[in-house]
């Protein structure tokens, strides 16, 4: 039975990993002593474990619940994640004290839970009689009620470990929780504590460490996130729809970064970049109504961090989409063997630049700034009017745009040189990830029928652009690869240069009958 009525509430919280070493630095950091001023630090030992069911019906809902000691007192608590809807740093959670150490997950409890999907869940017999404990934390923490700006904020300092299995992993980070006042006083407090000790931001839940842990995904195998659809309905107003989908693609980005931050694999880094562009894509779709120093800013500040990942994407793209098949049609020849090895060494230290780029100070103020910038809202000053006006009007206005730059430089399509071709290539990207943004107020028959004609166009552009990036990159291995001898170098390209002729060839002739196709599509907004 429970010994509490339990609470609700929305938690807002912002965390960041730091080295275990330097959150010890932090601690007794002068900095540190001025932001608490003369508020006095408590100490508790936090001991949770985590439930689910076998099959991780909770962790496949995106819910974590969780059975805390605090002392001699039981805390059970659910958390969600965060939604596009509320602010980018809340999560929803409910709560209560209970007398034991499993959870309990009565109907007149559950019957307080606003969340008619999470209340259905937790109510099935067969999750709430199923539920078993998969993980735990044990971890010190170290509290201080800080004001900080206009704001009311919790700093906590958390050090220990989780253990999942035979696995565990360390916890070395740092936690600031608003208790009351503006959520970007968060991201200034976060900058600060960054300029003090090496830190970045930590977007994965303690739950969501746990279950990647249990699941051994630490290697080359784990799942990247990939992005999801924006929850945009009819009554959402333009400055709605910038936020959320801001908030939505900052969830797509932080996801894959904080995956590939202590061991960049293909696909990780791969969805990072792809995030990183939504986000540039979101911002040229508001240029119009967003002010434009800002816009700029905030755009090469992304633009920034891309740039590592999209090198090595390229390697990856040239080792696996250009040379390995070449090398299983051609039997291995030597000359391409000696190209691999050495577009190999291109490659790992493509990555590496990754992995310094993640964990640069650069990067972490970066981030902050961004999101906080986008969180902040002050960009809707400069929207006017927009700002308030149905988000399926602005979304009309700027798809009919970008679908008309689209179609006049289609409408040539016979006649386009390479470097035009490559344009529509880049127009047509834009105009599909705008698409893929707006598409929530629309019939879903018609868009996702325009949506897939232009996809095509896309993908028969894009042997183009793998022709003029594995151009680039030999010419790269003819610089860097001093071991290739002058004829391997030059059997090689010539290798490389047909197959690509012979790949473009292919897309160029079946491409007028994609474009007709998508021509036939009706624009879906209209």
């Amino acid at each position: 039975m429970s010994s509490g009525s339990g609470k609700s509430d929305a938690e807002i919280e912002l965390k960041l990993a730091v080295p275990a070493d330097d959150l010890a630095k932090l601690a007794k950091a002068p900095r540190l002593a001025e932001l608490v001023g003369r508020s006095r630090s408590a100490r508790k030992r936090f001991v949770t474990t985590y439930f689910d069911t076998p099959d991780r019906r909770l962790a496949q809902a995106e819910l974590a619940l969780r059975v805390r000691r605090d002392g001699r007192r039981r805390i059970q608590t659910i958390k969600t994640a965060a939604a596009p809807e509320i602010a980018g740093l809340a999560r929803a959670e409910w709560e209560r004290e209970i007398a034991g150490d499993h959870p309990e997950l009565d109907d007149a409890w559950l019957a307080n839970i606003p969340d008619k999907a999470v209340r259905k869940l937790l109510a099935k017999p067969k999750v709430r009689g199923r539920l078993s404990p998969l993980f735990t934390t044990d971890f010190d923490r170290r509290i201080w009620r800080v004001r900080y700006g206009a704001s009311d904020i919790e700093l906590a300092l958390d050090k220990g470990e989780i253990a999942a299995g035979k696995g565990t992993a360390p916890i070395a980070e740092v936690e600031l929780e608003l208790k009351a006042g503006d959520p970007n006083d968060l991201y200034s407090l976060a900058r600060e504590i960054a300029g003090i000790v090496p830190a970045v931001v930590e977007s994965r839940s303690k739950a969501e460490r746990g279950y990647a842990l249990l699941a051994k995904r630490r290697t080359d195998g784990v799942a990247a996130v990939r992005a999801r659809p924006v929850a945009l309905d009819a009554g959402a107003s333009v400055a709605d729809a910038f936020m959320r989908i801001g908030r939505t693609c900052f969830r797509h980005m932080r996801a894959n970064e904080s995956l590939v931050r202590g061991k960049p694999f293909v696909d990780g880094v791969h969805q990072l970049r792809v995030a990183l562009r939504r986000l540039r894509s979101a911002l040229a779709a508001f240029r119009d109504v967003l002010p434009e120093d800002e816009r700029k800013r905030m755009s090469e500040e992304l633009r920034w961090i891309a740039g590592a990942c999209g090198q090595a994407r390229d390697w990856d793209v040239f080792r696996t989409q250009l040379l390995k098949p070449l090398a299983e049609h051609l039997d291995d020849d030597p000359a391409l063997a000696g190209v691999a090895a050495a577009a190999e060494r291109m490659r790992k230290r493509a990555y590496a630049e990754v992995s310094a780029t993640l964990a640069s100070p650069r990067l972490t103020g970066a981030l902050l700034d961004v999101e906080a910038w986008w969180e902040k809202g002050d960009w809707a000053r400069g929207m006017g009017t927009w700002a308030t006006l149905p988000a399926a009007e602005f979304a009309g206005a700027t798809l009919k745009k970008l679908h008309r730059k689209v179609a006049s430089l289609g409408a040539q399509l016979g006649d386009l040189e390479e470097s035009e071709l490559h344009e529509l290539r880049i127009r047509c990207k834009k105009l599909r990830y705008a698409a893929e943004f707006f598409r929530g107020p629309f019939p879903r028959k018609t868009t996702e029928a325009y949506l897939g004609a232009l996809a095509d166009v896309q993908e028969h552009l894009g042997s183009l652009n793998d022709a003029v990036v594995a151009k680039a990159l030999l010419a790269q291995l003819g610089k860097s690869a001093k071991d290739l001898p002058a004829a391997v170098l030059a059997r090689a390209d010539g290798i490389v240069t047909g197959w690509i002729a012979a790949r473009v060839k292919s897309d160029l002739d079946e491409l007028p009958a994609v474009w007709a196709e998508f021509e036939r599509r009706k624009p879906f907004w209209k």
